[in-house]
């Protein structure tokens, strides 16, 4: 069967990725040091700030309505996409659970991509598909990660939309009836579902997790709602196929490829959609060297994103740029800002600067982390206020994820070695 489109979009330049991070670095140091060295610009950082407290307010205060989405009785034809690599301890509750959703078999294209896989995903996915004859698998002898098994099985699936789901994932039974249809809505042309997580009970940081998903949630609708972003999060992700074809696929030469593509499907003139009335499940890490791997893989391609589409990102519009000016200033400027920041501190007996961007990034995760649990997870009084605290001091190790992953970015061309998440097969807990 002949490919429909270049299964390999172009790579990226190393070099220039580098070369742009040493940029941004150096634009940051100096312009911090420059307000330490003349206070009388200072203004500049705080009438920045102003222009950044305004965006903030509008989207704390947002007051989305969650749309009711009557069933569609032309329900679109949906190719689902399971890339799987070694995952022999979840991969068949998911199997079960796709062939238990609420939808005509009739359109439904079930593909597992098995990714090379060394342990006994082959012999599992062939005793599945004795029991579901239905279940399409694609192999690849080599592997080569998920943006490249997605994009190798692409040209032989049928479905006028797509859905990606992670190996670990959990569906309820009317996933597909409540958003498939969504991607054919006016201007709609991709719908990210929202995530928990299963085994949230399990410890601490999976605990800690789950509130994470909570507060970014509780982002996204707010953010769509005052016409910023909505941002793909791979599990759970629907794109109408025309789309994925205009975009030639998955970009194969990032470790995200779902915020990559989240740049080029609104580059495209499309709009995202979040749903948060119903949720797909997926484990948490469990342990700190899993979650540091993981978070560092996120971190770099949340940065990369920005490297690679910039300037294209200032053709968006002004709602979706500012946006993107302030979670890009206070996720990944503000850490590395604040190296300079404390050296002219210590040495200089300086005042810190950076105080207002510190204290509106904690405004908006402390709102944020509120309003999340409170709505998701359903904790009420002290708890929820508890929560928010433990949440908020889970949270600050993004701050060294964030300055060790801009570093590597100037240091090193080559792109992070990609860590897979390892599963277990927890048993699924209530969705929240």
């Amino acid at each position: 069967m002949s490919n429909r489109f270049d299964p390999k979009p172009p790579r990226r330049e190393y070099r220039d990725r580098r070369l742009k991070a040493v940029c941004v670095v150096l634009l940051v140091w100096v312009s911090v040091s420059l307000l330490h060295w003349r206070p009388e610009t200072q203004w500049l950082l705080i009438a920045f700030t102003g222009i950044l407290l305004v965006q903030t307010t509008r989207m704390l205060l947002a007051n989305p309505i969650a749309p009711f989405h009557p069933v569609d009785e032309n329900l679109p034809l949906v190719t689902i996409l399971v890339p799987a690599q070694n995952e022999q301890a979840v991969l068949a509750n998911l199997v079960h659970s796709l062939f238990d959703l609420d939808y005509p078999a009739s359109h439904l294209d079930i593909w597992v991509i098995d990714d090379g896989s060394t342990d006994a995903t082959p012999q599992l996915l062939a005793a599945l598909q004795r029991q579901f004859p239905r279940l399409q698998v694609y192999r690849r002898e080599a592997g080569g990660g998920k943006s490249g098994a997605l994009n190798a099985v692409l040209p032989y699936t049928r479905g006028d939309v797509v859905l990606i789901c992670d190996a670990d994932a959990q569906l309820p039974a009317d996933f597909l009836q409540s958003t498939a249809a969504l991607c054919d809505r006016g201007a709609v042309g991709a719908v990210q579902v929202r995530k928990s997580i299963s085994n949230q009970q399990t410890n601490f940081l999976t605990r800690c997790q789950q509130m994470e998903l909570s507060c970014d949630s509780w982002l996204q609708i707010h953010r769509t709602e005052i016409g910023g972003m909505c941002e793909l999060r791979g599990n759970g992700m629907f794109v109408r196929r025309s789309l994925l074809e205009a975009c030639q696929g998955w970009q194969e030469d990032t470790v995200t490829d779902d915020l990559d593509l989240t740049f080029r499907l609104y580059l495209a003139k499309t709009e995202i959609a979040f749903v948060s009335a119903i949720a797909i499940q997926e484990e948490g890490s469990t342990t700190w060297r899993s979650l540091w791997r993981q978070h560092c893989r996120w971190a770099e391609g949340g940065y990369q994103r920005y490297l690679d589409y910039f300037p294209q990102l200032l053709r968006l519009g002004w709602a979706k740029e500012l946006d993107l000016l302030l979670f890009f200033v206070l996720q990944f400027l503000l850490p590395i800002a604040l190296i300079p920041d404390l050296l002219w501190t210590l040495f200089y007996s300086h005042r810190p600067i950076l105080v207002p961007l510190q204290m509106l990034f904690s405004l908006i995760l402390t709102v944020a982390f509120i309003g999340g649990i409170r709505r998701y997870q359903n904790i009420r009084g002290v708890a929820l206020l508890w929560a928010t605290v433990l949440a908020s001091g889970y949270m600050l190790h993004w701050i060294p994820i964030m300055i060790i992953t801009t570093l590597r970015l100037c240091g090193h061309p080559q792109r992070l070695q990609w860590h897979k998440t390892e599963h277990h097969g927890y048993k699924v807990e209530e969705p929240c």
